[in-house]
């Protein structure tokens, strides 16, 4: 029976700590519940990567007991589950005989290792609940190999800073964010092995601000970027996100040279302050002026109007031109 041998792997490895799996017997790995990141993430699969599911090559980057990886080869994918704890990976291995999937691979290492030449390409790439716990400089590291090994698109899901409490420059590139304790000084390797949902060994990592962890996707070769709305996640909180980065070509725009001719332009930090002024509840007397004076009185004082403030500042095109 599955929950025999789920039972020896228990008192061996440890008690599963979130992924709760179904067995051939009826068992589960651990109490069932619902995990709406995992459908999620299937759902976003499905939907994006333009083939169908048992074509593709998937890629579960610190993928813990393996339920995502786990769960696209019983879709029919060829799997490669990464993962840096040896008890986590005995589990996944348990996992996968338990369900005769032959075309999944679990291999305990660091992530931070990850490159083609050592695992090849994959259609879809996971990175989930991973890019948080890693320090500034190695996490860009992990974006660039994943746009290496990646030839269709990244799912990426992780907690984001708010603000902007700390600066990095990572090859030229200055990083926003702050610093979330993962280990204090003073935990020996044995208690640091034993966090298994905390980082392998640094004690700090870095957490980017939402225009930042884009900027660097678009740098490391991303053609688009994603926020994921649907399939919702109950509870979720807001600094926890998930984005779709897709690998594809750049579009050559054929009527526009100026369009075209046009490199990316990083967002910067902090909220979009713009937007349109319809969005402005006006008094009474500001709407009847709008709606009674001649268009020629209304252009004649919408600069004094935009000096005090009262309108947002002009941003069209023909503006923008004359200022330049």
């Amino acid at each position: 029976m599955s929950s025999d041998r789920l039972q020896s792997v228990v008192e061996k490895h440890g008690p599963w700590t979130a992924m709760a799996i179904k067995l051939p017997d009826g068992s589960y790995t651990r109490s069932p519940a619902p995990d709406h990141r995992l459908r999620r993430i299937l759902q976003i699969a499905g939907d994006l990567v333009g083939k169908p599911l048992a074509q593709c090559r998937v890629l579960d980057l610190a993928c813990l007991e393996g339920h995502y990886a786990i769960e696209f080869a019983m879709h029919g994918c060829e799997v490669v589950g990464i993962e840096g704890r040896e008890a986590s990976v005995a589990k996944c291995d348990f996992v996968k005989g338990e369900l005769g999937l032959d075309r999944a691979r679990f291999f305990q290492d660091d992530v931070r290792n990850l490159s083609a030449e050592k695992y090849g390409t994959f259609d879809i790439v996971i990175c989930s609940g991973l890019l948080y716990h890693l320090p500034a400089r190695d996490a860009c590291g992990l974006l660039q190999s994943m746009y290496e090994t990646c030839k269709g698109i990244v799912i990426l899901d992780t907690f984001i800073a708010f603000s902007s409490q700390l600066t990095f420059e990572v090859d030229e590139t200055v990083c926003h964010g702050h610093i979330y304790q993962e280990h204090n000084e003073s935990d020996t390797e044995e208690e640091i092995q034993k966090k298994l949902w905390a980082s392998l060994d640094n004690n700090a990592s870095f957490w980017f601000t939402e225009p930042s962890l884009m900027n660097l996707l678009a740098r490391a070769g991303f053609t688009s970027v994603f926020d994921v709305l649907t399939p919702t996640m109950p509870g979720n909180l807001r600094d926890r996100k998930t984005y779709v980065a897709v690998k594809g070509s750049r579009m050559g725009v054929l009527t526009s040279d100026a369009t075209n001719n046009q490199c990316h332009v990083d967002i910067p930090e902090g909220l979009n302050p713009r937007f349109d002024d319809s969005q402005i509840r006006r008094g009474k007397l500001f709407v009847t002026a709008k709606r009674l004076l001649p268009q020629s009185v209304k252009n004649a004082v919408k600069p004094a109007l935009r000096m005090l403030g009262v309108l947002p500042p002009d941003g069209t095109p023909e503006f923008q031109k004359r200022k330049d």
